[in-house]
């Protein structure tokens, strides 16, 4: 056994396990035929600290579910400055970011940067449409899961502007 599959053979009880954390996966949590079904879908990738996953303007077509690693995402400014929005660790469960990607061909959102070395698995939108495709209700129930995700970020994003607005014209109202 060479090198390489000896490593991916050591990763796959954490990769089982790291599928299980995502959210939009949560529903086949004990149903090891279909998560293995899901793993097949997905290639294993390592991004060295560094290396970029993600660059915030590309057009962008698979998800990233961040097995092992921490990874920093960064956003740019209208002035062209980056900055960080956050750090996410796969010790802390559940971490994936480019689940737009699955469902749209726009431009990625935000640039993706490994902070330590990084062992993902990548799910190609073509390859997980196929698989809908094939099973229609699994394809369907994670779309809708998705989406409710999707949802949710939209309101706080909705609730935070809102808030950022109301302390906008306080402070502009004070002034005068």
């Amino acid at each position: 056994m060479n090198l390489k599959k000896r490593k991916i053979e050591k990763l796959i009880p954490i990769i089982k396990e790291k599928i299980k954390e995502i959210s939009f996966f949560e529903e086949y949590q004990n149903d090891e035929a279909i998560l293995k079904q899901i793993i097949d879908l997905c290639e294993l990738k390592t991004f060295k600290k560094g290396q970029t996953l993600i660059k915030e303007g590309d057009t962008g077509d698979e998800l990233f579910i961040i097995i092992n690693g921490t990874i920093d995402i960064l956003k740019n400014t209208l002035q062209n400055q980056t900055y960080l929005v956050t750090t996410l660790s796969a010790e802390n469960g559940g971490v994936y970011v480019g689940e737009l990607a699955l469902i749209d061909e726009d431009r990625r959102s935000a640039t993706v940067v490994a902070k330590s070395q990084c062992h993902c698995l990548v799910l190609k939108r073509d390859d997980f449409v196929k698989f809908g495709d094939q099973h229609p209700s699994i394809g369907l129930h994670i779309t809708r899961s998705i989406a409710r995700q999707l949802s949710q970020k939209l309101r706080k994003t909705n609730t935070d502007v809102i808030t950022l607005f109301s302390a906008l014209v306080e402070e502009i109202s004070s002034e005068s």
